[in-house]
Parts: structure tokens; sequence; C-alpha cells
């Protein structure tokens, strides 16, 4: 009896706990602009797990790109999200308020701190990004972990977020960014419509001949 419940222990302990997946708003931003937020865990003890992000509802014509800084802080695993607003000039369809995602990491973690810098291209962003103390980072720094949406011209999912970074930072950005992010997206043509139909052409319908006249037979 005391045998089975020691190895009933031991199961318990060395069993892995099954990782939760957290949801997380990342809150989206004004048209023709970019929000970056960075979702944080802390890892007080044991190895860094890894992070599986995935959007976790309806992204509308927001583009999002999520990406792990190669180099994680001390005790934390980071991940940063940008989110473009993409949504063309004089659609009527409205902005979506936030953006939701999943993430798990790959063992259990109290749920991440999530704090997003808002419109990050303006002259003057309006919340200055607690990812600041993570540098100036590059492509080359960032591991890719999903991407959906339509990306700004010539910018993939890792560039958009170095980019966002250096914006919501005060640092540099490219302006080749500023303008992709700017420029609307082209939207599909209707398909044409078939031109009106004709008038029928006119039919004259000949009446049908009559039968030859019988003539009695004379008696």
């Amino acid at each position: 009896m005391r045998r089975a419940a020691l190895a009933a222990l031991i199961v318990a302990v060395v069993a892995p706990t099954t990782a939760q997946a957290h949801r997380v708003h990342v809150r989206a931003p004004a048209q023709f602009e970019v929000s970056l937020a960075q979702i944080r865990y802390a890892v007080p003890h044991g190895p860094r797990p890894a992070l599986h992000l995935r959007l976790a509802g309806p992204n509308g014509l927001d583009y999002v790109a999520a990406a792990l800084p190669r180099h994680q802080p001390r005790r934390a695993l980071v991940a940063l999200v940008a989110v473009v607003n993409r949504r063309p000039r004089g659609t009527l369809t409205p902005d979506l308020a936030d953006v939701l995602l999943s993430a798990r990491p790959s063992r259990r973690l109290r749920a991440p701190r999530v704090s997003t810098a808002m419109n990050v291209l303006a002259s003057r962003p309006v919340i200055t990004s607690p990812a600041c103390s993570l540098g100036p980072l590059g492509v080359a720094d960032l591991r890719f972990a999903m991407r959906a949406g339509d990306p700004p011209p010539g910018f993939g999912a890792r560039s958009t977020i170095a980019q966002a970074l250096a914006a919501a930072c005060g640092r540099p950005v490219d302006p080749a960014f500023r303008q992709a992010v700017g420029q609307s997206p082209v939207q599909p043509l209707p398909p044409p419509k078939c031109p009106p139909c004709g008038p029928l052409p006119l039919r004259i319908v000949c009446p049908q001949s009559l039968p030859p006249a019988v003539c009695p037979q004379s008696a």
C-alpha cells in the first residue's frame, strides 16, 4: 500500500503541468496607424518555456504580426505584437477596438502583463512602450511567431515589428514604412456587369396554308 502511494506521488510530481492558454487583448490603432504591444510573462524559476501565439478572434482589416526577441530579458518571456490598421480610404467598414490573441506557454505560467503603445507613427506617441527596455531590434533579432492580414507593401512580420518598436521608442523610422502604412490596399474590382439585353428580333409567323378545297364528286 505504501509502495502504491509513493509511486502515485512520484508520478504526480514528475508529470508535467498542462499549459494554460491566456486570452490577450491588443488595442488596435487608428486608420493608417500602428500599435505595438508587449506580452510579458514572469518566469520566476526553471528554464524559459516556448510560447505559441495565434489569433483568437477576427482581425478585420488590420494586419497583425508577432515575434519573440531572440535575446530575452532575465526571468521573463516576452513577445511583441504589431497591429497595422489597413482600412482603405472611403470604406464604411468600422475599425476594430482590439485584436484578441491566444498565448499558450509550453508550461504553466501566471497570466502575462500586456502593455500597448498606440498610434506610434504620430509625432508624439500617446504611450511609450515598456518594450523600449529591449533596446533597438532588427529583423535578425526577432524570431517569427505569427501573422495575419494584408501587410504594408514591402514589409514582413519581423520588419513591421522592428519599425513599430523604433517608432514607439522615438527612434528613426524608415520613411518607406510610413509611406507603406499610409498606402491604401488595392481593392479588387467588382465583376463586370452583363450588358443590358437588346430587344428580341421580330419574328413573322406565316399562317399555315389552308388545305385545298375538295369539290364534290358528280353523281
